[in-house]
């Protein structure tokens, strides 16, 4: 095998002196030089077949990404209205009695919930309410803050979010508490001259109204007991963050993921 390290080699056709001295290289086959390499042991990798798969096809992480975020993958539940209310804590500083609005949104019948409702504002705004058969709008402050919270949370329970004062007191302040624009975006007033609807019959008693539409306040006397709701402390802190607070806030919670 030394031929290997010369470049070619001579060959000269003797008998035909008149004819030129022919150079003719010696290439040995491609099967002698691969034999003749040194010999490579390549490393030990695992291997993926990929016969017969397109790439768009194939998962890089498996079925799940539990591995990516270093546990076992989180599966939401998705809870219905149903369940939502019925864990709802009926919460009361005076021993108001919440189960028959409850049974009412667990049954979703917004118009009965809004009935009842009203009846327990004015049971809770006094007795001087009780026998008139409506709240006067300084006597919102005699309603603690853990029934309003109560009220408005079986509300948001049994819409989805939809319904609740906190959600109107969320609108109110988006809309600089203008009240025609806020009472033209929660379907209050209809028409050209925002004329309010007529109570009962006028107003939605089901998911298909707007967000923010229930539950009722009279506001054909004025604002100023719909105002002292939305101003009252059980709905000061839900209502104080803008949207881009609110925003930046989920931002951080992506963020703390990784």
């Amino acid at each position: 095998m030394a031929h290997l390290g010369a470049p070619s080699t001579r060959t000269v056709c003797r008998g035909q002196a008149q004819q030129r001295t022919q150079i003719v290289p010696c290439v040995p086959p491609a099967a002698t030089l691969r034999s003749c390499a040194p010999s490579r042991t390549p490393p030990q990798h695992s291997t993926v077949a990929f016969a017969g798969s397109k790439l768009d096809n194939l998962s890089l992480f498996g079925s799940s990404t539990s591995s990516l975020l270093g546990g076992t993958p989180v599966v939401e539940k998705k809870v219905s209205p149903k369940e939502a209310v019925m864990a709802v804590p009926l919460n009361s500083a005076v021993g108001m009695d919440y189960t028959a609005l409850r049974d009412f949104l667990v049954e979703g019948d917004f118009r009965k919930a809004e009935d009842e409702t009203r009846a327990l504002l004015i049971k809770l705004a006094g007795p001087d309410a009780v026998k008139r058969n409506w709240v006067y709008f300084t006597e919102v402050k005699n309603i603690s803050v853990a029934d309003f919270q109560t009220l408005d949370a079986l509300w948001k329970a049994g819409s989805n979010g939809k319904f609740g004062y906190s959600v109107q007191k969320e609108i109110w302040v988006q809309n600089s508490k203008r009240w025609a624009k806020f009472f033209k975006q929660i379907d209050w007033t209809q028409g050209e001259n925002n004329v309010y609807r007529k109570w009962p019959m006028e107003f939605t008693y089901s998911m298909d109204a707007p967000r923010g539409h229930l539950p009722l306040t009279n506001a054909l006397r004025g604002t100023q007991l719909f105002q002292a709701i939305l101003e009252h402390p059980a709905f000061e802190a839900q209502a104080k963050k803008s949207i881009d607070q609110k925003a930046a806030e989920a931002a951080t919670g992506t963020l703390k993921l990784f």
